[in-house]
Order: structure tokens, then C-alpha cells, then sequence
């Protein structure tokens, strides 16, 4: 465990750091301020409140360095503060930390690194020069410099949706900086306003929350102005080599920071976003922040943050402005980054699904699509939620396995629809309206909900809310007696069509591939990462006989050239389709063309409890682009592909 003791007798302001010049560190043992024992919370019992930052940055990517300062302001609860415990970054060195309010030395601080809420942080243990009285202000003039250099990783899931992994990364691919970084002085669970000032290398442009005050361009640097009135609960930079592209909607800046090679694609994500804001703003109540940006990222990724969105190049590049994605991530401006989600338990993703992965059709008038995305909600569930792994919607706190997400985003969307039909639309959607005008800049939990909707509906909730949130499991009725899915039961695997999410979630299941073929090698790479998620075994078709496919899903590649496993997957072909070595016939159309690629699923011939799902192309080049996202059709029975773009499915 590392301990720094720092003092420096030297003042260094804001406009020092927005200089290209480091700031050298003087160490001085007679001002040493022995390091505190910390205890297992350092930050408890601290009567503080903070209230804003102003930020002044300097970003030098190719360096992976920051510059910065951080004028924190804060609110004394209570007399007898003698010091307060702040979180930074592990990597970043303080070089002085001033009281602004009067004109005595800089104070005295240790640095220690441990685990936060399994995060590694620096804690910094700050020696107040007076005991401040209660209610008085207090502002601390931080100065710090360093390297945040972690790349981003690629996510480990088949098919599930996590950003690449990163705790902050400042680097020539680009910049960004977030809550996990801990890139300035904080305190656990604040809420404060922000100003910032961050400069930037010629030719990048920085996007962070809320309003961008002004932009400069002053010889070599950008210097652009950023400032957030609400309170927030934390700050988030982003900055690479954007082109930006706005129009004015109902006081409402919609903006783009797109990268040049797809700079043509603005036109589409703001006339989308412009689309949701109108619509939901009519459902929520007024827009709660200045902007909404669409912002391209450097690595994968799917992220809402006040007035943006963070979006990874292979998602703009997919025209990412379904519901469930561009409209997901403008909904949470409402849920989730205007009214909080407080520690008890996340409620916020399961609103938000709701409110746009699923209700958007109900505002098309989409009666069929939105009754599909019921249906999906259930098939979600009993996939990836066996009975003997479930656990209560209360306990869900963020998505970071398939089952999550299926209880915290698809069942909890379900309840909400339930609610929704239990105290009607007009309760239902006046209860989140007056969440959204009432509750802004708050943390919420799922008690403050039930309040909520029990004073609009005017009725006693309580058994509703024990029941599915706070309790695990399903009901158990039959189909029939649900036939549009409007209840949350537990769908039996064999009522799901045959579809490649039957063999992802099957306890049983074997990747058969082929010995030869010009694709051969693409197609052990794919079983490979298959084989890696766990749960599967692999083996090449030349060894493979039908005794072992009998009890087990199957996920069949290289299709014909899988020698025995093929003629034995034959048998189970419904009538109609037509899977050969230079052609395949399925939906009733025939594709030939050498850049065609398909997956099929369908019921194993020999036990109908399992499935055969079955992946090929008629060229490398048609598997090849296909084979990182396969997973992500995991819903379909069949997807027809050319040169890795979908243009069939069912």
C-alpha cells in the first residue's frame, strides 16, 4: 500500500496548468501530516456536502497526460471538521491543495491507494488549517497532473451488450474520462454542479454534460467551455477528432460529434433524436438538460450520460436509432440522468426498457410489434433465468451477466406494463411525470416508486410491489391463458421456436467444425470463442458421430462440409429448406451469390428438447464479418446475410 505526503509552498492556478508546462512537485518534510489509519469506510461520518467544481483541464493524448485543477465547493453540516477524505484517480499526483478563502499555506494531505467499492482509488486525507463552523462554505483549490492510460478491452460476452472495458483512457485513439476514472477530487455519492474548462490539441473537439459555453481556438489548442447548472452525480469528458453538426429543436440544441469517415451519417441521428425528444417529451414532461449530442466512441460501446450519448463507430456505422438503442439512450434523460437511481436497487433500466425498448410501438400505433416485444420479454426470462438462479427485481444493481439483465431490464419492464394495467394509462404515466418534475436531481429508490404511484392511482400498492419486486419467480399459467403476453409467466423452453438462444442457454451443447473447406479456419476461431464463454465442447466433424448430438444442442459450422454431423442434422430440416454447399433456400427464396452467409435453427432431429442451430457462407468473405455479431441474432429462427448485413430474417 503506497503513502504520499505532499506539500508545495507555491501558489498554482488554473491558467498555470492551461500552459503547456508541468508543474514540479516540492516535497517538504517539516510540513509532513502523518498518515490516519484508515478505516474500512474513510468516508464515514463525514459532514460535508459538496457542492460544485470548476475545472480547468489540459488533455495531451499523446502523451496519456492531464493537467488540471479543480476549485471544490463545499458545505460545512456540522462544527469540528478537522479533515475530509476525498477520492482520485490512483495514477494522479497532487502537487497543491489551497483553502481559496484565505491567504495561509496550502494545506497538508496523504495519499493512500485501497480498494473503494471494489474500485482502486487514491484516497486523499486533507488537513483542514481551522475547524470550519457548521454552514459555512469552503472551497479547496486542487492541483494534479498525470497519466490515465488504460485501453480499452474488448468485452468477454458472446452476444451481450457491455462496453469494452476501460477505467479511463487518455491516448492518441481518443480521450475518455468518467465516474469510474476518478480523474478529479470527489466525494462518494455527491450531487454538485460543474464547470469546466478543457484544452484540447488543434483539431480535437471535447464534449462533456451539459452546455457548451464557448469555443476557442487560440494557436495550437482548443479551449472550449462546458457548464452544468443541475446537479449531477458525476462529470464525464469525452474528446477526439469529431465533426460536429447541430439544428435547434424546440430549445433544444440536437447535436452530432461524429468521426469524418462518417460524418454523412449526421443527418439520420439527429432527425431520430429529434423524432424521440419530440415524443417523449410529450409523454415525460420538458426536456431537463440544454442538449442532446449523438457522440461517436473509439471503442464499443452503448452509453447515456446527461445531454449525450456515447456510441461506439461499429454501432454508428449499424444506424443505431432503434428504440431499443437511440431511443433507450434519450429516455434515460428523463430516468436515470435527471432523476437518480439511489443504492437500494436499480429501477431505472427496467422504466427505461419499458418506456422505450417496448412502449415506442404502442405510440406508433405498432399493436403486432409491440405485443413480439412482450413475447420477448418472457423468452428473455426463461432462457437465461432458471429457477434455481433467480433472485428479486430489488436486488438487481447493474447488468453484468445475461440473467441481469433479464431480470433487471426485461422482467422489471414487464412489471411496469402490469402496474401500467392494474391503475390505468392516466395514473400510470402522471405518476412518472410528477417522478420526473418532482424528483429531479434526487436519488430514487423503488420505496419512493411505490409512493409515487400509490398517491396518483390513490391506492394501497404495497402487495403489488412485494410481490414483484422484492419476491423472485414467475407466474405459472398456460399459454392460453395468456395469450398476448400481457402477464409475466414462466415460458416453458419448448413453446420457444427452434432459435441459436436455445443453444446458448442449454446446459448440453457441442460446436461441431468442419476439417476442410477454404473457410475452415474462420470457423475454428469461432468455435474457439465459443468454447471459451464456458459450458460448450467442441469437436471437428470428421471425428463426430450421431451418438453424440442426440441429447445436446448443436451449433453446426460450416454446414454441408460438416461431414457425418451434417447428414445426421439433414434429418431435421423442416420441409422447404434447402441448405447445400453453393446455394441455400430458406423463407422460400433462393441465395447463391458468394457473398451470402446464413444461420439456421431448427428442432434436433433426435430429441426435440434441444436445438440445431446451423452458421455458414459461401465465401470467406461471407462468413467473415458475420462471425462478431453473430450472436446478437440470437432471437431469430433464421438471418440471411450479404457481406455481413442482414437482409432476410424471421
Amino acid at each position: 500500500m503506497k503513502v504520499q505526503t505532499v506539500f508545495i509552498n507555491k501558489r498554482v492556478t488554473a491558467k498555470h496548468l492551461l500552459l503547456p508546462v508541468l508543474v514540479s512537485t516540492l516535497f517538504n518534510p517539516s510540513f509532513f501530516f502523518p498518515p490516519l489509519a484508515l478505516a474500512d469506510n474513510p468516508f464515514q461520518g463525514q459532514s460535508v456536502e459538496l457542492l460544485a467544481h470548476d475545472l480547468s483541464v489540459e488533455l495531451f493524448p499523446d502523451e496519456h497526460k492531464i493537467l488540471a485543477a479543480d476549485k471544490v465547493s463545499m458545505k460545512v453540516l456540522a462544527p469540528n471538521l478537522e479533515t475530509i477524505a476525498f477520492m482520485l484517480h490512483p495514477a494522479l499526483r497532487i502537487t497543491q491543495i489551497r483553502d481559496i478563502s484565505s491567504d495561509r499555506p496550502p494545506l497538508m494531505f496523504t495519499a493512500q491507494e485501497r480498494r473503494v467499492n471494489d474500485e482502486l482509488v487514491q484516497v486523499v486525507t486533507v488537513q483542514l488549517k481551522s475547524t470550519p463552523e457548521g454552514g459555512e462554505a469552503l472551497n479547496l483549490q486542487w492541483v494534479y497532473e498525470g497519466s490515465i492510460n488504460d485501453p480499452p478491452r474488448e468485452p468477454r460476452h458472446l452476444r451481450f451488450v457491455t462496453p469494452s472495458e476501460t477505467s479511463g483512457h487518455i491516448g492518441k485513439d481518443g480521450v475518455y474520462l468518467s465516474s469510474e476514472t476518478h480523474w478529479y477530487p470527489d466525494l462518494p455519492k455527491s450531487l454538485a454542479t460543474f464547470r469546466l474548462q478543457v484544452r484540447t490539441p488543434e483539431g480535437w473537439e471535447s464534449v462533456s454534460n451539459g452546455r457548451l459555453v464557448s469555443r476557442e481556438v487560440d494557436g495550437r489548442t482548443v479551449l472550449a467551455t462546458w457548464k452544468v447548472s443541475g446537479r449531477d452525480e458525476a462529470l464525464t469528458l469525452v474528446a477526439n477528432h469529431f465533426v460536429k453538426k447541430q439544428l435547434e429543436r424546440n430549445g433544444v440544441t440536437v447535436a452530432t460529434y461524429l468521426f469524418p469517415e462518417d460524418a454523412q451519417l449526421a443527418d439520420e441521428y439527429l432527425e431520430a433524436s429529434a423524432q424521440y425528444l419530440d415524443a417523449y417529451t410529450k409523454l415525460l414532461g420538458s426536456y431537463p438538460f440544454p442538449k442532446f449530442a449523438v457522440v461517436e466512441n473509439f471503442f464499443a460501446s452503448g452509453l447515456g450520460m446527461p445531454s449525450y450519448t456515447l456510441l461506439g463507430a461499429g454501432s454508428i456505422r449499424r444506424r443505431y436509432i432503434q428504440p431499443y438503442a437511440l431511443g433507450h439512450e434519450i429516455v434515460h434523460s428523463w430516468i436515470g440522468n435527471h432523476v437518480f437511481n439511489d443504492d437500494g436497487g436499480n429501477w431505472v433500466e427496467g422504466l427505461t426498457t419499458y418506456l422505450s425498448n417496448y412502449y415506442w410501438y404502442e405510440l406508433q400505433g405498432d399493436v403486432q410489434k409491440a405485443r413480439d416485444e412482450r413475447k420477448m420479454m418472457l423468452w428473455n426470462y426463461a432462457l437465461y433465468v432458471p429457477p434455481d438462479q433467480d433472485y428479486p427485481i430489488a436486488a438487481f444493481k447493474r447488468k453484468t451477466s445475461p440473467r441481469d439483465n433479464a431480470i433487471g431490464y426485461h422482467k422489471a419492464a414487464m412489471v411496469f406494463h402490469m402496474l401500467r394495467r392494474k391503475i390505468g394509462d392516466e395514473r400510470f404515466f402522471g405518476a412518472i411525470r410528477m417522478l420526473v418534475k418532482e424528483d429531479g436531481g434526487r436519488r430514487v429508490g423503488w420505496r419512493d416508486l411505490e409512493r409515487v404511484f400509490s398517491r396518483v392511482s390513490d391506492s394501497n400498492l404495497r402487495e403489488f410491489f412485494a410481490r414483484w419486486i422484492e419476491q423472485p419467480g414467475a407466474l405459472e399459467v398456460s399459454a392460453t391463458e395468456n395469450p398476448d403476453y400481457e402477464l409475466f409467466r414462466r415460458i416453458p423452453r419448448r413453446e420457444i421456436p427452434p432459435i441459436l438462444n436455445l443453444f446458448v442457454t442449454d446446459p448440453q451443447r457441442v460446436v461441431i467444425v468442419p476439417d476442410t473447406g477454404i473457410s475452415a479456419d474462420l470457423y475454428s476461431q469461432l468455435a474457439e470463442r465459443v468454447v471459451q464463454q464456458g459450458g460448450a465442447r467442441s469437436l471437428q466433424a470428421s471425428a463426430t458421430q450421431a451418438s453424440d448430438l442426440r441429447d445436446t444442442s448443436v451449433l453446426l459450422l460450416g454446414g454441408p462440409l460438416a461431414g457425418p454431423a451434417w447428414a445426421w442434422a439433414l434429418a431435421g430440416l423442416p420441409p422447404g429448406v434447402e441448405l447445400a454447399a453453393n446455394k441455400f433456400r430458406v423463407g422460400g427464396k433462393e441465395y447463391t451469390g458468394e457473398n451470402a452467409a446464413v444461420l439456421f435453427s431448427f428442432r434436433n432431429p433426435d430429441n426435440p428438447e434441444h436445438v440445431v442451430s446451423v452458421f455458414y457462407g459461401l465465401s470467406p468473405e461471407a462468413v467473415k464479418p458475420v462471425m462478431p455479431l453473430l450472436f446478437f441474432y440470437g432471437w431469430n429462427s433464421h438471418v440471411v446475410f450479404e457481406k455481413g448485413r442482414v437482409i432476410a430474417r424471421d
